[in-house]
């Protein structure tokens, strides 16, 4: 398969955030289709003496003494500031004893004790930082500086600051190249594209975190996250082959922090709404303008046929000019009048039999189904979290919680997690660590399978809210819920019913736990071995209840009842050996490892029935329902077994060159291509390094790269692929052989043709591309051209 992008551009300024201290949550209420609450903390003090303040003036310059306008000034551990006027002055009124923090883009941050001062007087230092911005490939890392690759970092605040079920989501919109598609549902799982489609079936990217190679992020919290990084091209990705055809998004989550200081806690609440209302409304047809489209309809398809115009709709009559019915439905005719209806004797019948009576009255003012099914949800996260440390040591531990409703009625999401990293000196050259986290998760209502992502092959009930005419009530005259049992509205169904009787009664559950142990070894400098060994595991519950309903064009007979359970543990062992020397103004890196993992061992039950003795789902089970259905199955996982390796060289920070390769093996594949070798190479240029770029200030850095690799997919192949296998069917297998007069006997016929010739998909990757920045990181430029 080949593709062809050409350029992706990304021109932005670069931002610092603005801390305002622990202890302090401020609310920013955002209009939109989502609003959040924003995180900051503020230091609580009480006394009982009055409050002394003083007007502080001052002005904010650079080190050659231009002005800086637009600076930030905050009273330190406050949401009080201002920002400097054309000239770089500002003035601003704080309390006594109080701390200036001064901010802005391309320069350092810094803090000014006021001291009784009236004039505060600050000279920007200009911050570089960005250059040596930390990329994290989950084997190693590297500078923004040192990489000849395609990245993209995303900074963990920008991802807090999203409300969202999952850190898939807020992606979207942040990294060039990566598409995020989600149906919207609170904790279903997204489709992230990373450069479009590069397979021919499975395209999803490799997740990373803490150096896990895993399928999902679902899992993780947003305020726990370090760094994200994004590894589009062949140059960054190939490290991990095998998988990494479709890009990789690499988490590192909070490891704490080396040095004697106290422990630092910090609260983050978020909370806000989301108004599937905002914006745009949706316009719907009334009901006589929609009785008039649809003999407009019967016009058009008689003139395009050359036929006499037959209007023959059973709600809106039989004339040109369509008239609307007293009773869409009464007990039987539909499109009746009132004087045809014998209201009495269909309540009398309602009575008799209230699940297969409905007499359905005309909503003249037409009925907004999106409306209907839809509501303000609110989403609300905290997270309590500790860091630390000590000169052998660090640690980090958080506790968070998340809860949040979806625009559907009945659609609700739960999340509670634990993390917990450390890392430990035992010795100058022994260091041990772990990275452990516990999460719970619930959801009620919901659709489609793979987390949601089924969903898109489904009629949603938003879909079905758009085909329900707004002439139909959302209930009947005797309160029961109405439907398309009117005659001439097609076949979906109440969405108002689906989500109030059966979405509501659909649950799942799931609890897991992630993370690795590792040990670090220095036996002399430069030269570091590292030996990870993680893994996974997950069980899940789910059950759901669905209602016999006869209102409907297609009735539902009976009641129904399902459940289901399963697990899932899945391992990576991990081994590394990296060297990093400097021979003046040569630079060698260079990493080599082996590594073994599963995908995932584990089983799965599920049966479902019709009837249960009651229809409340607390007394429901398997065992007393009607015509009972069981399933199960067991799957072992997928192994892979991969050796690699990486050198870096660069010279004086000017010249880059970088080879990559690896060979994997997997289980998926038979013996005659059981493994695929996967190579990369790449180079920069840092022309900012060169003395004819030096003594200008519009050009901070300037830097040309290129790269091309090859990486590997194998998501789109059966484990069993590579097998011929036999199976007993009862429609196509089972026969009488002996002459017996009832029953039969069981046989077997192949049901798979073995294929020992597949191999691996391969994706060739070609990148060309150069990153710039102007006037001190203010301004930042990245040009990408790319062939797959």
């Amino acid at each position: 398969m080949n593709q062809k992008r050409t350029t992706n551009y990304v021109l932005r300024p670069k931002r610092k955030s603005i801390s305002l201290g622990i202890g302090l949550f401020s609310m920013l209420l955002c209009l939109g289709s989502q609003l959040a609450l924003a995180n900051s903390s503020k230091t609580i003090s009480s006394t009982t003496n009055d409050i002394i303040q003083s007007t502080i003036t001052g002005t904010v310059v650079d080190s050659e003494g231009i002005p800086l306008p637009g600076a930030n000034v905050l009273e330190k551990g406050t949401t009080n500031g201002t920002q400097t006027d054309f000239d770089g002055n500002f003035t601003l009124e704080v309390e006594d004893g109080a701390s200036l923090v001064i901010s802005y883009i391309g320069f350092k941050t810094q803090e000014v004790a006021v001291d009784g001062q009236s004039t505060v007087n600050v000279t920007m230092a200009e911050d570089s930082a960005a250059l040596d911005e930390v990329i994290v490939t989950g084997y190693q890392t590297e500078t923004k500086r040192e990489t000849t690759a395609a990245v993209s970092i995303v900074k963990a605040e920008e991802l807090a600051a999203v409300p969202s079920g999952n850190v898939e989501q807020q992606l979207q919109g942040r990294v060039a190249g990566v598409t995020v598609i989600t149906n919207g549902q609170p904790g279903s799982t997204s489709q992230i594209r990373i450069r479009g489609f590069g397979a021919f079936g499975g395209n999803q990217p490799l997740y990373v975190v803490d150096g896990l190679p895993l399928g999902s992020t679902e899992f993780l919290n947003p305020d726990d996250i370090e760094t994200t990084t994004v590894l589009k091209d062949a140059a960054a990705a190939s490290i991990y082959g095998a998988r990494a055809a479709n890009g990789v998004v690499v988490y590192t989550t909070k490891p704490g922090s080396r040095g004697t200081q106290k422990t630092e806690m910090t609260v983050n609440i978020s909370s806000g709404v989301s108004d599937p209302n905002a914006g745009r409304a949706k316009q719907i047809l009334s009901p006589i303008d929609q009785a008039r489209y649809t003999h407009i309809a019967y016009e058009n398809n008689a003139a395009a046929l050359g036929q006499p115009v037959v209007y023959n709709h059973p709600q809106y009559g039989t004339n040109p000019t369509p008239t609307l019915p007293d009773y869409l439905y009464a007990n039987g005719p539909s499109g009746v009048s009132e004087s045809q209806v014998n209201v009495a004797e269909i309540r009398q019948a309602f009575e008799n039999n209230p699940d297969n009576t409905f007499l359905i009255r005309p909503n003249l003012r037409g009925t907004n189904w999106y409306k209907e099914i839809t509501r303000i949800a609110p989403i609300s996260r905290f997270t309590v979290g500790f860091k630390g440390g000590t000169e052998n040591g660090r640690f980090y531990s958080g506790i968070s919680g998340q809860n949040q409703n979806g625009i559907l009625l009945n659609n609700d999401f739960s999340r509670y997690t634990a993390r917990f990293n450390s890392e430990w000196d035992i010795a100058p050259w022994l260091s041990i660590g772990e990275n452990f986290q516990v999460t719970y998760r619930s959801q009620t209502g919901g659709f489609g399978d793979a987390g949601g992502i089924g969903g898109a092959n489904d009629e949603s009930f938003i879909l079905s809210s758009f085909r329900m005419s707004s002439i139909i009530p959302v209930y009947d005259e005797f309160g029961s819920f109405a439907s398309t049992k009117a005659a001439g509205f097609g076949n979906p169904r109440n969405p108002v019913r689906q989500l109030i009787t059966d979405d509501s009664k659909d649950t799942s559950y799931s609890i897991g736990g992630i993370g690795n142990v590792y040990v670090v070894l220095k036996p002399f400098d430069g030269l570091t071995l590292r030996s990870s060994l993680g893994g996974g595991y997950s069980n899940y519950y789910f059950t759901g209840y669905n209602f016999a309903y006869l209102g409907d064009a297609e009735p539902i007979a009976n009641d129904s009842y399902n459940e289901g359970s399963g697990f899932n543990f899945n391992w990576t062992f991990t081994n590394t050996a990296s060297y990093d020397k400097l021979f003046g103004a040569h630079r060698i890196k260079a990493l080599a490892g082996v590594e073994a993992l599963n995908t995932g061992i584990g089983r799965n039950i599920n049966g479902s029935g019709l009837n249960p003795f009651s229809t409340d789902p607390d007394f429901q089970s398997l065992s007393v329902v009607q015509s009972p259905v069981v399933n199960s199955n067991q799957f072992k996982g997928v192994n892979f077994f991969s050796v690699f390796g990486k050198l870096d060289y660069n010279y004086d920070e000017k010249y880059y060159l970088t080879g990559v390769l690896r060979r994997d093996g997997a289980s998926r594949f038979g013996g005659n291509n059981r493994y695929g070798v996967f190579p990369a190479v790449s180079g920069a240029w840092r022309v900012i390094a060169e003395p004819f770029m030096q003594n200008q200030d519009v050009i901070t850095d300037l830097k040309f790269r290129g790269g091309w690799g090859q990486m590997g997919n194998s998501n789109n192949v059966d484990p069993n692929n590579q097998f011929s296998l036999y199976n007993s069917n009862r429609d196509r297998t089972w026969y009488q052989t002996t002459g017996q007069a009832s029953g039969a006997d069981e046989g077997f016929a192949l049901s798979r043709i073995g294929n020992p010739d597949a191999k691996w998909e391969t994706s060739t990757t070609l990148n060309i591309g150069f990153d710039a920045s102007f006037f001190n990181n203010r301004l930042e430029f990245i040009v990408d051209w790319w062939t797959k």
